[in-house]
């Protein structure tokens, strides 16, 4: 019988091969293209060792120019390049090159760097939505971060001409601007974004080369490529795909972040979901349209409980309606529902939160199921198809709880919630201790002050939550030091057990996965409605104290 890592991998490649057939579907065929790619793919065939985040960052900080390469639709992919500046920015001045700003667009982007214009009128002026169709909200908190630390943006990029040729031009035009900004400012590092393919050693990395050949001036650049497929596919073969750096040569790294699978499909979501430019909010985790993509949450669920090995209700979806952040009418149809409208505060806390969730009702004496996606990430729904697995198996909680079981029911639910996402995308992360104790200390110094009180408050709650687990299992004593935050009516508990769930959630799955936790275990978790005094609390003690060993993995 395979392991539970095997089968996760025969899932992952079935759905990259799936997700590329579909690409190629979608396209005409694009010799230029095509010609642009191999070319790239000749630099990441292979790596010369592991690594890791501060080997990466101690490489960027000792270098003058910095090629980032970017995936535009997979979220991920800029989230690593903010990563990557806030560990920089106060070790090294940085002058940021991105793609996705044209060069005849720069006195726009000092206004709007400046503050002088607002983000409306700045995106106008740029015609933003024509020349880059890609979601701006992925970008703004790079953008924000520049502006708050005094980091200045150049536009790199020109429109081109068709073809092969267009794509040099656009190369040789970035290229003139990067070497421009090397020369007149050599003691900063200058940061490049521009799109994977363009990072490649012959592409924009090479005409920087030749300039700066023609200058006579030495310089140590770093290229870093994201989540190269055929470089996770050998991870999987030596058992190393949690890793998330690998060295290629001296000079170039590639950071691996997210699944290949998710990758590819980040560019479906984004071709067939784009509306005048823009990736939004869609509905392709409910529609039965998009079955044969996989990526509903009727496929999330089936997976999830078919590698559980679990049969699900033959009515499962019958029962089940699933809402997004653009159904402007949601709150009144929870108002109208009897069963929900007790939830209506926690529930506008959690929309507020941009949080996903489930709710569990009855309508006429039948269960009902209700799935609420603030977005189109699939961590979100992931975790909520394994929230409605999870509910389908256990059944309707008949007994009221208290404040103290409620809390530690939800703990549970989120930990399951958590494990379960992460068949379907095993990159996701939870919060860890040191993390909480960085984000922590960033508030006590005033960073993060628009930030919602209740989310420091959680954090400090966990940390004294996790000391206290090592020094007693005794109930009481969490009563007596969390009495306030179980009966807190604010979203204090909701936000407080949902880290502990997810925390535990990650540990567990590692532990499943390197087979220190038996799966018929977690079966049995699935089905447990913990609907008794004390079975949540001393489950989540036993559970604990059986993964605290195991080491979660950091993604970077």
């Amino acid at each position: 019988m395979s392991t539970l890592r095997e089968q996760l991998i025969r899932i992952q490649k079935k759905n990259y091969r799936r997700n590329i057939k579909l690409v190629r579907e979608s396209l005409s065929a694009n010799r230029a293209i095509d010609r642009y790619e191999s070319e790239y793919k000749r630099y990441v065939k292979d790596f010369q060792s592991l690594s890791n985040k501060a080997e990466l960052i101690k490489k960027v900080v000792s270098s003058d120019v910095v090629f980032h390469g970017d995936y535009h639709t997979l979220r991920q992919s800029q989230r690593s390049v903010l990563r990557v500046l806030r560990e920089v920015h106060s070790k090294r001045e940085i002058i940021l090159c991105l793609e996705m700003f044209h060069g005849t667009d720069q006195a726009h982007i000092d206004r709007y760097i400046s503050g002088e214009l607002i983000e409306e009128t700045f995106l106008k002026k740029i015609h933003y939505k024509k020349k880059w169709p890609f979601n701006w909200d992925n970008w703004r908190p790079i953008i924000d971060f520049c502006r708050e630390n005094d980091i200045p943006i150049f536009g790199i990029n020109t429109k081109g001409e068709d073809g092969i040729k267009g794509l040099r031009e656009r190369d040789k035009y970035s290229s003139r601007i990067i070497v421009k900004k090397m020369i007149q400012q050599p003691e900063k590092l200058i940061y490049v974004v521009d799109g994977d393919y363009h990072v490649s050693p012959n592409h924009l990395p090479k005409e920087v080369e030749n300039l700066m050949r023609q200058l006579d001036i030495n310089y140590k650049r770093l290229i870093i490529y994201q989540n190269a497929e055929n470089l996770y596919w050998k991870l999987c073969r030596m058992n190393k795909e949690e890793i998330d750096v690998l060295k290629i040569t001296d000079d170039s790294y590639c950071v691996m972040n997210t699944m290949p699978a998710n990758k590819i499909q980040s560019y479906l979501n984004w071709l067939e979901y784009s509306t005048d430019a823009y990736y939004p909010v869609h509905r392709d985790w409910e529609d039965d349209e998009f079955e044969r993509q996989g990526t509903t949450i009727h496929d999330m669920a089936e997976t999830i409980a078919s590698i559980l090995d679990m049969e699900l209700p033959e009515d499962r979806f019958q029962k089940l309606s699933i809402y997004y952040a653009s159904d402007l009418n949601f709150m009144d149809v929870i108002s109208d529902i009897q069963g929900l409208k007790s939830h209506v505060r926690i529930i506008r806390d959690k929309i507020k939160r941009e949080e996903g969730f489930l709710l569990e009702y009855t309508t006429f004496g039948e269960d009902r199921y209700l799935i609420y996606l603030p977005n189109s990430s699939i961590n979100v729904a992931a975790e909520e198809a394994s929230h409605y697995v999870n509910a389908l198996m256990r059944g309707r909680i008949l007994n009221d709880l208290n404040s103290f079981d409620r809390f530690y029911w939800n703990v549970i639910t989120e930990c399951l919630g958590f494990f379960g996402s992460k068949f379907i995308n095993e990159k996701r992360k939870s919060q860890t201790e040191y993390s909480l104790r960085k984000f922590l200390g960033q508030v006590k110094y005033g960073k993060h002050q628009d930030i919602d009180p209740v989310i420091p408050d959680a954090g400090r709650a966990v940390l004294q939550h996790l000391y206290l687990q090592k020094r007693t299992e005794n109930s009481i004593e969490y009563i007596k030091k969390f009495y306030r935050q179980y009966k807190s009516r604010s979203a204090m508990p909701v936000v407080f057990s949902t880290q502990l769930g997810y925390m535990l959630g990650n540990r567990l799955y590692y532990a499943v996965k390197k087979e220190r936790f038996p799966l018929s275990k977690i079966r049995q978790l699935f089905k447990e409605p913990f609907d008794k005094a004390g079975e949540a609390f001393n489950c989540y003690m036993e559970i604990s104290k059986r993964v605290k060993k195991v080491k979660p993995v950091s993604q970077y």
